[in-house]
C-alpha cells in the first residue's frame, strides 16, 4: 500500500468539503475567519481546512488540499497541494483559477441552493432538455440519499430559504457526527488508512449527492460528491508523474501549446465481464426460479470482488472507481498502470477459467487520456476509446495468454468430464461434483449453493458483509460453491438479515436498502441498491390460491407450501386470467453509448459523466425495486436483473403491460421528462415450463423489434412494435373490449363476438393493404362489414347499443385506420377473458 497514494485521495475527497460547511452555518464568518482567509483565498477553503484539522485523524491528515486555490501557502507540502489544484480542475473540466464561488461579496442568498439534475444537460438528435438553462426550475431535493420520491426525484418548486439552510445545518451535523466516530476508530487502531478512505467515500456519497460543487459562473448540475470523488481519482493519477511535468502541467491548462496538451496525463481502464447473459440464463427450467436471481446476484458480487482485486494489483483506492454495475466498472489510474494490465487481465482470465471454464471473461479495455482530454467536450473521444479497445479485445479472448497455456486450457480434456450420470440438469455442467436433486436429477455444488444459499437469503437480506482478506489460496474446482472463485480474488461475502452492530478491521458493508433511522457503522458503510425481489409463498390463503389453481389445471405436483420460492409455475398460477402464461420483459435506456458519447456535448467532463453514471444506475439499481414491490405487482415479479440501464423481469404475463408502462412513466419523471431520454423494451409470453435461455432470447428479440422502430421508444407486444404512446391507447382500446364483453354480472355481459369481428376485420384489411404506401388510404369491404356487424349487435344487446354504437363510430370517424390497433386490442381482450379451468373458471 502506497500511504502516499491514499493521502492525495483522501485530499482530493475533503479539498471542497467546506463548502458543505458555508451552506451548513449562518456564522462561518467572524474573527477566525478574518484572520485566516488570506492563507487560503476562500472561505470554503478555509472551512475545508477547519474540518481536516476538526474531524480527520492526525494519520490521515491532508491539510494541503485547503490550499488547493493558493498552494504556494502550503508550505513544505506545496506540491501536493498543486496536484490536488490541478485535479480539481481537470475534474470540473472548467474551473479557473480565480473562479470561486464564494467571494465576500457574492451573497450566498443568491446561489442556487440546489442542485440541477444531470439531465437537464443533454442534448441528443437536436433534442434539449425542455428546462435547460432556467436555473430557477428543476431541482433535486436536498437531503440524505434514501430511496424515497421525495428525496431522489426532481421537482419544479424550490425548497424555500428556512428549509434550504436547515437541511443544510441537519445533514452537517450527522456528517460532523459520523466522521468523529471514523476519526475515532482510526486513532484506536481500529481501521487503517485505506478503510478510512473507502469509509470517508461512502459517508460524502450518503450526504453530498444532492448538494452541487459550484455555484458561481456554471450551472449547478454536478454533485459535490461527484466531483469531489472524480478529484481524488484525478489527484492519484497527476501526483504518479514526475514533479518537473507536474509543475508546468498548470500553465499548459491555461495557455499551453496543443501539442503539450496533448501528451498522456492519466489512464482510463474499463472492465467487462464478457458471458453474463449466457452464464445467468442457460439453465434449465426446471427449478430456475429457485436459483436464477442468485445466478444474476452472485455476477454482480463477482464484478465487485474482480473490481477490488484489480485495485488491489494496481494499488488504488476506491475514490478511482467511476463507475461499477451491469458487469462493467470503470477507473481513472496513472500512466504507469498501463504495462501491468495485460498480465493483471491474464491472472483473472486463470481464476475464472478455473471456476467458470470459458463461461466467464473479463476483458481491460484501456485508453490514455491527455491533458486536453479533460477539456470541456472533450472527454467522451477518450470514453469511446476505451470502449473501442474493449470490443477489439472481446474478439481476442485468452490473446494474453502463450498459445501452449491456451491448449492446456481451454481445449484440454476435463479431468472429471466424460461421465454422462455426472452432468448437472441445470447448467450441463460436467467439471463439477453433483449430487442427487428433485425428480431424481443430478445438480451440481455451485447450482445447488445459488437456490439453497444466494437464492433463499436474498429476498430476506439486508446487506451484504465484505471480508477483504486477500487473495486465498485456489480451492478444487470440483467442489466449487458460489463463494469459491470469489475467495480465489481475495474477498468473502456474507449476506446479512439482520443490520450489523459493528464490523471488524478489514470489512465493509453494502446496504441493499435504506438504513434504519439512527444506524451507524463505524467501517465503510455503501449505500448499494440492489433488485432483490424474488416472490415468495406468503401465508396460508396465498398457498391455498395457487394451490386450487394448479390442481384446477392438473399440476398439482407443484404444490405451494408457506414461505417457499415461488416456482415460475407457481407464479403463472397468479394470473387472473385463464390464459395461463408468464410475461418475460426486457427494457433499457435507447442511444445509451450516444448519451455517454454525445449527450453532454462541450459541456462533458469527468466529473459530468460520472454524476450522469451515478444517476442512471440509482433508477435502475434501486428505484425499479421500489416500483416491483407495490401495488398490483407486489409478490408477484421475479427480478432476474436490473441494474446499469437494464432490465429483466417476470411475472404472471397479465402485470407486466402496466408494469411496463409504470417503469416508462416513473423514468420520464426521474429524468424530467427529457424528450431525448426513453426506454424501449419486448415482452414475450412464455409457459412456466420454458427453457429460461430461450425466453431471455424471446423477449430481446421483442426488444430488438421495439428498437428498430424510427427513434425507438417503443414496446413490442403481442407480435408488434408500439410507441409508448400508441401502447397506451391500445391498452384504452383493451380495457373498453373487456369491459363490453365481461360487464358488471352476467345479465350485463356483452357479447364475444365482437373480438372475433374485430380480429377478422383486421386480418383482412391488412391483408389488403399490403404493398400499398405507408399513409395512403386503404378501403374495402371489411369498412361497411364491421360498421354492419356492429350496428345489429347494437339492436341485439340494448343494455351496450350505446357502446357498440361508439365504437362503430369511433371507427368511422377515423375511416377504419384504426382497424388494426382494435385487432391487436381484441386479441388483447381475449386472453384476458379467457375462462379458468375446472372448478375455477368463474372466478376472476
Amino acid at each position: 500500500m502506497s500511504v502516499e497514494k491514499y493521502r492525495m485521495a483522501l485530499a482530493g475527497l475533503l479539498h471542497d468539503i467546506g463548502k458543505f460547511a458555508q451552506r451548513a452555518s449562518e456564522e462561518w464568518r467572524g474573527e477566525w475567519f478574518d484572520e485566516n482567509q488570506q492563507d487560503f483565498r476562500c472561505p470554503h477553503a478555509l472551512l475545508s481546512d477547519r474540518f481536516i484539522t476538526e474531524h480527520v485523524p492526525k494519520q490521515a491528515d491532508v491539510r494541503f488540499a485547503s490550499y488547493h486555490h493558493a498552494p504556494e501557502r502550503a508550505h513544505d507540502e506545496a506540491d501536493l497541494a498543486r496536484v490536488v489544484q490541478l485535479a480539481d480542475w481537470l475534474s470540473a473540466g472548467d474551473r479557473l483559477e480565480d473562479d470561486t464561488d464564494d467571494t465576500p461579496e457574492h451573497s450566498r442568498i443568491d446561489h442556487p441552493k440546489q442542485l440541477h439534475p444531470i439531465f437537464a444537460q443533454i442534448t441528443l438528435n437536436g433534442q434539449p432538455h425542455p428546462e435547460a438553462g432556467k436555473h430557477d426550475r428543476f431541482f433535486l431535493p436536498l437531503g440524505e440519499l434514501r430511496l424515497e420520491k421525495k428525496r431522489i426525484f426532481p421537482e419544479q418548486a424550490p425548497m424555500t430559504e428556512e428549509e434550504v439552510w436547515r437541511t443544510y445545518a441537519a445533514m452537517w451535523d450527522k456528517f460532523t457526527g459520523a466522521a468523529e466516530r471514523l476519526k475515532a476508530s482510526v486513532e484506536a487502531g481500529e481501521m487503517d488508512l485505506p478503510a478510512y478512505v473507502e469509509a470517508m467515500q461512502a459517508l460524502m456519497m450518503r450526504y453530498t449527492w444532492s448538494i452541487p460543487a459550484a455555484y458561481w459562473k456554471t450551472y449547478a448540475d454536478t454533485s459535490l460528491y461527484d466531483h469531489s470523488r472524480m478529484t481524488a481519482a484525478l489527484a492519484v493519477a497527476l501526483a504518479d508523474l514526475p514533479q518537473e511535468r507536474l509543475a508546468a502541467l498548470a500553465d499548459v491548462w491555461h495557455n499551453g501549446s496543443e501539442e503539450a496538451a496533448a501528451e498522456p496525463v492519466a489512464l482510463l481502464i474499463g472492465g467487462d465481464v464478457s458471458g453474463v447473459q449466457q452464464f445467468i440464463y442457460t439453465i434449465a427450467a426446471k427449478g430456475a426460479a429457485k436459483m436464477l436471481r442468485g445466478r444474476s446476484f452472485y455476477l454482480q458480487l463477482l464484478t465487485e470482488a474482480v473490481l477490488r482485486f484489480v485495485l488491489r494489483k494496481l494499488d488504488l483506492p476506491t475514490t478511482s472507481v467511476i463507475y461499477s454495475g451491469g458487469g462493467n466498472f470503470y477507473l481513472l489510474a496513472p500512466l504507469s498502470a498501463a504495462p501491468r494490465l495485460d498480465a493483471l487481465q491474464a491472472e483473472i482470465a486463470e481464476i475464472l477459467t478455473r471456476y467458470h471454464d470459458i463461461d466467464l471473461y473479463l476483458v481491460l479495455g484501456r485508453a490514455e487520456v491527455p491533458l486536453r482530454g479533460f477539456r470541456l467536450g472533450a472527454f467522451p473521444e477518450f470514453w469511446g476509446q476505451m470502449h473501442a479497445d474493449i470490443q477489439r479485445r472481446k474478439t481476442r479472448r485468452y490473446a494474453e495468454w502463450p498459445l501452449e497455456k491456451m491448449y492446456a486450457e481451454i481445449f484440454a480434456v476435463p479431468e472429471y468430464g466424460g461421465n454422462p450420470d455426472n452432468v448437472c440438469s441445470v447448467c450441463g455442467s460436467e467439471r463439477r461434483a453433483t449430487h442427487k436433486w428433485e425428480d431424481d436429477k443430478r445438480i451440481c455444488t455451485l447450482c445447488a449453493s445459488f437456490a439453497n444459499e444466494l437464492g433463499k437469503i436474498l429476498p430476506k437480506a439486508k446487506a451484504v458483509r465484505w471480508v477483504w482478506e486477500g487473495a486465498q489460496p485456489q480451492k478444487d474446482p470440483f467442489h466449487a460453491e458460489w463463494r469459491t472463485a470469489l475467495e480465489a480474488f481475495g474477498a468473502r461475502p456474507d449476506l446479512l438479515e439482520e443490520w450489523p452492530p459493528s464490523l471488524p478491521a478489514g470489512q465493509s458493508l453494502w446496504a441493499l436498502d435504506d438504513l434504519p433511522e439512527g444506524y451507524a457503522l463505524d467501517a465503510p458503510l455503501w449505500l448499494r441498491y440492489a433488485v432483490t425481489s424474488i416472490p415468495t409463498v406468503r401465508g396460508e390463503e396465498e398457498a391455498q390460491a395457487i394451490n386450487d389453481r394448479l390442481r384446477a389445471a392438473e399440476k398439482d405436483e407443484e404444490r405451494a407450501e408457506v414461505g417457499q420460492t415461488k416456482t415460475f409455475g407457481q407464479l403463472q398460477a397468479q394470473t387472473q386470467s385463464g390464459f395461463e402464461r408468464l410475461g418475460v420483459l426486457r427494457m433499457d435506456v435507447d442511444n445509451l453509448g450516444l448519451i455517454f458519447k454525445d449527450g453532454l456535448g462541450d459541456k462533458a467532463s469527468l466529473s459530468r459523466l460520472a454524476a450522469l453514471s451515478f444517476q442512471m444506475g440509482l433508477f435502475f439499481e434501486g428505484w425499479v425495486e421500489q416500483i416491483i414491490s407495490t401495488g398490483a405487482w407486489a409478490n408477484r415479479i421475479y427480478a432476474v436483473y436490473a441494474g446499469g440501464d437494464d432490465l429483466f423481469l417476470v411475472g404472471p404475463w397479465d402485470v407486466m403491460p402496466d408494469l411496463a408502462l409504470k417503469i416508462v412513466d416513473e423514468f420520464a419523471k426521474y429524468t424530467g421528462g427529457h424528450p431525448a431520454l426513453h426506454l424501449s423494451g419486448g415482452m414475450a409470453f412464455i409457459h412456466g415450463k420454458y427453457p429460461i435461455y430461450q425466453a431471455a432470447a424471446d423477449a430481446g428479440e421483442a426488444e430488438a423489434q421495439a428498437k428498430a422502430l424510427d427513434g425507438k421508444n417503443a414496446f413490442a407486444f403481442l407480435g408488434r412494435a408500439w410507441k409508448w404512446e400508441e401502447f397506451k391507447r391500445l391498452q384504452e382500446k383493451e380495457k373498453r373490449l373487456v369491459a363490453l364483453v365481461r360487464g358488471e354480472g352476467e345479465e350485463a355481459k356483452g357479447k364475444r363476438s365482437i373480438l372475433r369481428l374485430l380480429r377478422n376485420m383486421a386480418a383482412m384489411m391488412e391483408t389488403a393493404a399490403r404493398g400499398v404506401p405507408k399513409g395512403k388510404p386503404v378501403w374495402g369491404r371489411w369498412m361497411w362489414l364491421t360498421a354492419y356487424q356492429l350496428r345489429r349487435m347494437a339492436e341485439q344487446d340494448k343494455a351496450r347499443a350505446s357502446e357498440y354504437e361508439a365504437l362503430s363510430k369511433a371507427l368511422e370517424d377515423n375511416d377504419f385506420a384504426d382497424l388494426p390497433a382494435w385487432g391487436v386490442a381484441a386479441r388483447w381482450a381475449e386472453l384476458m377473458v379467457r375462462k379458468r379451468h375446472g372448478a375455477l373458471q368463474n372466478k376472476s
